[in-house]
């Protein structure tokens, strides 16, 4: 009786706990946005100091909390890192020389990485997906000061589960900040004067 008592409350239990299990996840992206600028020779081959600075309070790049379900999203890689590399290729290719980390208050570029965010609407059987992003450039060249905030978003409706977490959108997203930035006439023109 106690045996059959036993074998029941073990059942009950795993009948609870399985429904939970897989219901709180942690996915990571990876986040390599592409450049999407042409070669140049705006930069005459100037030497720059690159600084970037992640100001973003956690790796989190989206939370979710529905009844027992949660997710959480982050990236894979430093995207101090991640932000640090196109910076520079941005840089080679429109003709500058990036020295990263290398003291030149006079000559810089500092990026600041301000907001990255997932954001998802269930509609069973599928959901909406909106990414943001925020990146603020700062260039310094012998007292001459420009800085700007550049940022854009990304929204799709309707989109499979299969596709979450969405890295593709996440990254298109940043495609377009990063060619916002290398863009820009009068960041180009205080770095290359």
């Amino acid at each position: 009786m106690q045996h059959t008592l036993l074998r029941n409350m073990r059942f009950v239990f795993i009948l609870i706990l399985l429904p939970t299990a897989g219901c709180s996840t942690h996915h990571q992206v990876f986040l390599e946005p592409s450049l999407p600028i042409h070669d140049s020779s705006i930069g005459n081959n100037i030497p720059i100091a690159l600084y970037v600075e992640d100001a973003r309070s956690s790796n989190t790049i989206a939370k979710w909390k529905k009844g027992i379900r949660k997710f959480s999203i982050s990236s894979q890689n430093d995207l101090k890192e991640i932000f640090s590399i196109k910076l520079q290729q941005g840089l080679k290719k429109l003709g500058f020389l990036p020295k990263v980390h290398r003291r030149n208050p006079d000559h810089s570029l500092k990026v600041d990485i301000l907001y990255i965010k997932s954001k998802y609407i269930e509609r069973v059987p599928r959901m909406d997906v909106k990414v943001q992003a925020k990146l603020r450039a700062s260039c310094n060249n012998n007292g001459k000061k420009y800085s700007n905030t550049y940022s854009g978003q990304k929204k799709r409706d309707g989109i499979t589960p299969a596709t979450f977490p969405n890295e593709n959108l996440l990254n298109a997203n940043l495609s377009e900040i990063l060619a916002k930035v290398f863009t820009d006439d009068a960041l180009l023109s205080c770095l290359a004067k």
